[in-house]
């Protein structure tokens, strides 16, 4: 089967002004050790899933908390700006982003990638998966399939206005707020990076 053809028909949706992924599949068996500050971590509370009371979550919309909370009992939420944490240098081991930089403005981006590396240690890692967007149309919607460790899999989508994003401009930002680059998975939909705060 042609992947293209794994494209959902979702509700309400239409097709010629929203590009909509076929499903990708996000298997996640480990995240960073340590305190976790997980940045847009509502919907869904992947990281929180996993991580339980090593991470505090932080979205910008109580109603994505209250969304995810009952997924992730055992985390810290935290309705919080990412462009100006409210935590002191330093006070995290590490720090991870699922698919919600799709939701950022480049600038707020660049903002939260040096955000991020004032409230982690020295040495500690930014872990982010997003979303590879170029596309023409009005919306693009991501549909996931994720495998977490103890956890029956799960369907989702995320949805976002932005049509051009890619692992460059993360890349750029990253070195830019004095990371390095460890590791790259970068797919059609999907990429990975895994940097080190230096």
């Amino acid at each position: 089967m042609n992947e293209d053809e794994n494209i959902p028909e979702i509700p309400g949706v239409d097709p010629t002004e929203t590009q909509i992924t076929p499903f990708q599949e996000i298997i996640i068996n480990e995240i960073p050790l340590g305190s976790i500050i997980d940045i847009g971590a509502g919907g869904e509370g992947v990281i929180a899933q996993v991580g339980g009371e090593r991470v505090t979550a932080i979205d910008k919309l109580q109603s994505e908390i209250d969304e995810a909370k009952d997924k992730a009992p055992n985390a810290k939420w935290m309705v919080a700006d990412a462009t100006e944490l409210p935590f002191e240098n330093e006070e995290f081991d590490n720090a991870t982003s699922f698919f919600s930089g799709m939701y950022m403005s480049h600038e707020d981006k660049k903002k939260i990638i040096e955000e991020i590396h004032r409230v982690i240690s020295p040495g500690g890692e930014l872990w982010i998966w997003d979303s590879k967007i170029d596309t023409d149309k009005d919306q693009f919607i991501i549909t996931l399939t994720i495998s977490l460790p103890d956890k029956e899999k799960f369907n989702t989508g995320y949805g976002t206005r932005i049509t051009k994003q890619d692992e460059g401009i993360y890349e750029e930002y990253l070195k830019e707020a004095g990371f390095i680059i460890e590791e790259r998975e970068v797919n059609k939909y999907w990429f990975f990076i895994k940097a080190k705060k230096i």
